[in-house]
């Protein structure tokens, strides 16, 4: 998630000082922040589950992951936590927080969403823990990732790898056109009081050797991260698997049987191994093209919005102005060969008005703004 240091604490007056805090967490010396600046490290994944905070002036520490301010914030991992929970919500049968995870072989369900725009980040995460499915998820988080080219919100699987080492994938799009990338995103975790350093593998598939970096994890205790690995979409068009493993295919095959039938776009876990597998689909190029023109024609057509609004900006729930270029720019990437194929499914009534709705749904996931024409602002 980065590995610059935390930002400098500044003088404060008398009125700001109530907003600073002392954050600790073994290892590090504490340090004192505003609120802002301890959420922004939540959440990219560089404030631990088990960090202590306490705020100017209090005398004892406390748990940042149990304070009103920060809590919220966490990834909130509730199937560490379940009992007696179905088999089919939760791979657990037994936890004692901070020590030894003893799960069985699965994977839990939950919710995840990565975005560039921290004032985002944090307002759907205070969504999401004050709504009512917040202790439905067997997990949810939302993280910043700052380099993420459009959010990514997505039902996703916590698989476990290691002991206490467990890896969340996020796929940016099953379907990818030749030629290009198939990103997945891979959200790790350390639920241990150790560091740990592990190294995924990728099998049936190729990896680029620089690629192969991003495959390593180092993570202290009781933190989490986000790297991405791109897989070359250089293989034939059609269907293809991709396996992250601890094992090599070898290994795998002596010791797992495959259960269930993999479908495009899932994930399966493969008992006797510790890893998943995930299918993809490389395009025909003539699948690729139309793609490529309906991508462009929904880009086209959320600029005539703004045209027809005489915008050149739109404003936040926050009062922050996001120039209509810096919208544009973002959009492309969010509409995935897997959303525009999802679009072109209407026989009826044609792919426009649900890439018309597709721009809607981004400026949702990525700005909060629910409607865009009501948030529209000219020069």
């Amino acid at each position: 998630m980065g590995s610059s240091a935390p930002p400098a604490s500044v003088d404060v007056g008398v009125d700001a000082a109530a907003d600073q805090w002392e954050i600790s967490e073994e290892g590090v010396p504490p340090t004192r922040l505003a609120t802002d600046q301890v959420l922004a490290l939540i959440a990219q994944g560089r404030v631990g589950l088990t960090s202590q905070v306490r705020r100017a002036g209090e005398a004892h520490w406390s748990q940042a992951a149990g304070r009103s301010e920060f809590g919220f914030a966490f990834p909130h991992m509730n199937f560490l936590s379940w009992r007696n929970a179905p088999e089919s919500n939760t791979v657990l049968r037994r936890l004692v927080f901070g020590r030894r995870i003893v799960a069985a072989l699965g994977a839990a369900s939950g919710f995840a969403a990565i975005n560039s725009n921290l004032a985002r980040v944090t307002d759907l995460a205070r969504k999401i823990a004050n709504g009512p499915s917040a202790g439905k998820y067997g997990f949810w988080f939302t993280a910043h990732v700052d380099w993420v080219p459009a959010p990514i919100a997505r039902n996703a699987k916590l698989f476990p790898m290691w002991d206490g080492f467990w890896v969340a994938p996020l796929v940016e799009s099953s379907n990818v056109r030749p030629g290009t990338w198939l990103n997945v995103y891979l959200v790790a975790f350390n639920f241990t009081n150790e560091n740990q350093q592990r190294t995924i593998r990728v099998t049936e598939a190729p990896i680029l050797e620089e690629m192969k970096d991003s495959l390593t994890f180092t993570l202290p205790p009781w933190r989490w991260t986000v790297q991405r690995v791109s897989i070359p979409a250089t293989l034939a068009p059609g269907e293809h698997n991709v396996g992250f493993t601890t094992k090599t295919g070898t290994e795998r095959a002596a010791t797992a049987v495959a259960v269930g039938v993999l479908t495009l776009g899932h994930v399966l876990h493969v008992p006797g191994s510790a890893g998943f597998t995930l299918r993809y689909r490389i395009l025909h190029p003539e699948i690729a093209k139309m793609v490529t023109d309906w991508e462009t024609w929904g880009v086209q057509s959320a600029a005539r919005r703004f045209e027809t609004a005489n915008a050149t900006a739109i404003m936040d729930p926050r009062g922050n102005r996001i120039p209509k270029d810096t919208i544009l720019e973002q959009f492309r990437p969010y509409l995935t060969p897997t959303v525009i194929l999802a679009c072109l499914q209407d026989k009826v009534n044609g792919p426009q008005p649900h890439l018309t709705a597709c721009f809607d749904d981004f400026v949702y996931d990525a700005f909060g703004i629910d409607g865009p024409e009501k948030a529209f602002v000219g020069p």
